[in-house]
């Protein structure tokens, strides 16, 4: 190799010291001083390329000039050297450019892996006759899959630079091939690498990818016939020791708050490539909710590695409907979109990406994550306070500084509207920065889904009972072409209780002969509805003949909801007389189920 060749081989070990100077000793507990000697030996042969000035009187053409042409070595391209010409200097090609350099290492080098997973390299040089310090300089490069690659492998990376003849690697990861070569350097140069070694693989296994994160709905786009396309986007895993072939997707109706999930064959299946980071699923119905199922597939030769499941629960609502549910959710009442579904598709998620809120270590928090726009900033400013509680809660501004690309936010109230700010930190105005809102759930909702009994400071410690139930359900149904149209009613029992009646919950749902075997309540045909209270009368069109039909009834109070009543009706199966129904028409018997 030429000396020029070397000289630049040597700047990325330069820039590898960056480490030495910008981190504190603390990181380097054991060998923070032989760091920064390195270092300084490397910056060293960087100012002197290695070899000898030819003399001033042997300068020829251009290389004679009377002119300053240069300062240092590193102003001349190649192996050049600045050098005196008598009355000047100019780049010119060096003597003896490998007097002094110390020999190559031995190329064989010896591997050994030790239980811990470390793997201890060692090679051994040649006889050196230098009064100058010698640096072993080692680098790598891998590639995945069962088979050594050299086309596919990476570049070289220096991993070590010594005084010994052996390092240890803690960083090896299974499921790749590693080839390594040595060069050893002193203030007068380098000879080189070595030829790449042999080639290296851990004896482990290589472990399955951990779960894509951070999967939202980005977008949604409704239709005319109420088919709605939904976008959806996710972190790919990182700290992979193989890389992900393809991704699963599978997606289903939910019925009941998401409760109840689709039998397995009813689901639709998606396979996504593994270098794609989202997905588009259309075909979904408007005002459903849906259960998203995503898993990330790796192949160690013919044995698929699969990631666990990551889950999303989202609603597929026009605007309008989402605010109504976000009223609703504020006020503390259940829904059959619950809180996790709502933040699918309420978040702006652009620059800022707020996730799901969470209960933990005694407090309600959330974490916000944003995109690094300018390489300039290390620092950020982040600010959040509440726009509007559905109680009277404090307005206090709380703030941060944090070097990283995201933050958690904690002690946050419930049953809130929040506005969270992110600005760089020293920047001056406002127009840097970056805003978003989002909502945090209800105490009664957190309370539903933890194990452990939580404390909601500003919310009462126990709720009333609500003892409001629907009773009495009744149908009636009418056969017109072969359409059924179904008629439901009910009652209200209050027994002795203040609470006001705000509205009624209304499930309904075709149970299938799967879903009967499985005990689920569950179908393709499934709607859910919230009733003003004046209407205890719910009319439902195009249901299937001799068919079997669960309703099931809540009655929202302003105290919340009460318990669930629902009961089974099954579809004539054969014409009956046309219904005319009016808010005083009572029901005819022979109708009643």
């Amino acid at each position: 190799m030429s000396g020029s060749y070397q000289h630049h081989r040597l700047k990325p070990f330069i820039n590898h010291c960056a480490t030495c100077y910008f981190f504190p000793q603390h990181a380097f507990p054991k060998r923070h001083g032989e760091c920064v000697t390195s270092c300084e030996f490397l910056r060293s042969v960087m100012v002197v390329k290695q070899g000898e000035c030819p003399a001033p009187e042997r300068a020829t053409g251009f290389a004679a000039a009377c002119v300053e042409g240069c300062e240092e070595d590193g102003e001349c391209s190649a192996h050049k050297k600045c050098c005196p010409n008598g009355c000047g200097h100019t780049c010119q090609p060096p003597r003896n450019l490998y007097r002094g350099a110390p020999l190559k290492p031995r190329k064989e080098l010896v591997f050994e892996e030790l239980p811990s997973g470390v793997l201890e390299v060692r090679w051994s040089s040649k006889f050196n006759v230098s009064a100058e310090p010698v640096l072993n300089v080692l680098q790598r490069r891998w590639n995945y899959g069962i088979h050594p690659s050299e086309d596919g492998a990476t570049e070289w990376q220096v991993v070590a630079q010594t005084s010994e003849e052996r390092v240890w690697l803690s960083d090896i990861r299974p499921g790749r091939w590693y080839q390594f070569r040595v060069a050893a350097v002193n203030v007068h140069g380098t000879r080189g690498y070595t030829t790449p070694s042999r080639h290296f693989r851990s004896s482990k296994d290589p472990s399955p990818p951990p779960a894509p994160s951070d999967m939202r709905v980005s977008h949604m786009s409704f239709g005319p016939d109420r088919s709605v396309s939904v976008h959806v986007n996710w972190e790919a895993p990182g700290d992979l020791d193989i890389p992900v072939h393809h991704y699963k997707l599978s997606w289903s109706w939910t019925v009941s708050g998401g409760d109840l999930a689709m039998p397995p064959k009813l689901k639709k299946r998606k396979t996504i490539n593994g270098d794609s980071n989202s997905a588009e699923l259309d075909g979904l119905r408007e005002n459903k909710s849906y259960t998203l199922e995503l898993q990330a597939i790796s192949y160690w030769g013919q044995l698929p590695l699969k990631s666990s499941k990551a889950i999303l629960r989202f609603a597929t609502q026009r605007t309008e409907t989402r605010m109504h549910l976000i009223h609703l959710l504020l006020k503390g009442i259940r829904h059959p979109y619950s809180f996790t579904l709502l933040m699918g598709v309420v978040n702006k998620r652009n620059i800022l990406d707020v996730g799901t809120p969470f209960y933990q270590d005694g407090q309600l928090q959330v974490r916000v994550y944003w995109k690094k726009r300018d390489p300039n900033v290390s620092r950020y400013r982040v600010h959040w306070f509440p726009e509007f509680c559905s109680h009277n809660g404090s307005r206090i501004q709380e703030k941060l500084i944090t070097q990283e690309n995201y933050a958690s936010l904690p002690g946050l109230q419930f049953s809130c509207k929040y506005k969270v700010i992110i600005q760089p930190a020293g920047s001056k105005g406002r127009v840097q920065a970056e805003s978003t809102t989002f909502y945090t759930p209800s105490c009664a909702s957190i309370q539903g889904k933890s194990p452990k009994p939580i404390l909601c400071p500003g919310e009462p410690a126990a709720a009333p009972k609500v003892l409001a139930r629907a009773e009495n359900l009744t149908a009636a149904f009418s056969v017109h072409k072969g359409n059924v149209t179904g008629l439901f009613s009910w009652a209200v029992a209050m027994p002795r209780s203040p609470q006001q009646v705000t509205g009624y919950q209304v499930t309904w749902a075709e149970v299938t002969a799967e879903s009967r075997k499985n005990n689920l309540a569950n179908s393709l045909i499934s709607q859910s509805q919230i009733l003003p209270p004046e209407r205890n009368i719910l009319v439902v069109t195009g249901l299937q003949m001799a068919s079997l039909y669960r309703l099931e009834v809540g009655v929202m109070t302003t105290g919340g909801q009460g318990p669930t009543i629902s009961r089974t009706f099954q579809t004539p199966g054969h014409a009956r007389p046309v219904l005319q129904y009016s808010k005083h028409t009572k029901l005819n018997e022979h109708f009643l189920f």
